[in-house]
């Protein structure tokens, strides 16, 4: 009995020999040489899971919110503004702006006065 304890022991001391191992007991295997160098390499983009070529374009991403009172002083001036409606007035002919006075409502020539 006591013969096998010493023969496992002495097994186990030539394979340590053999393979390094880690404190933890595991054997240590060595790193895969690297891979060469292409010209193109490509970019794995966790949330897409697949290869992204080189011709990837990053997006500028802005770090605070802009509160609506700045995007409106922003876009202020991009607003549609109202195009004034000319129209011509239906007693003189003039042209005026609508809902505005232009004669006193008489037909033909308002500098003409008929008492």
């Amino acid at each position: 009995m006591a013969a096998a304890g010493w023969l496992r022991r002495a097994a186990a001391a030539s394979a340590a020999a053999a393979a390094p191992r880690l404190p933890s007991g595991l054997p240590l295997i060595p790193p895969p040489p690297p891979a060469p160098l292409a010209e193109a390499q490509s970019l794995v983009v966790p949330g897409l899971g697949a290869a992204v070529g080189p011709a990837m374009e990053l997006m500028a991403v802005p770090k605070k919110k802009v509160s609506k009172y700045k995007k409106g002083l922003r876009n202020g001036p991009k607003a549609l503004k109202p195009v004034p409606v000319i129209v011509r007035c239906r007693c003189c002919g003039r042209v005026k702006l609508p809902h505005f006075y232009c004669c006193s409502g008489e037909r033909g020539n308002p500098s003409e006065s008929s008492s």
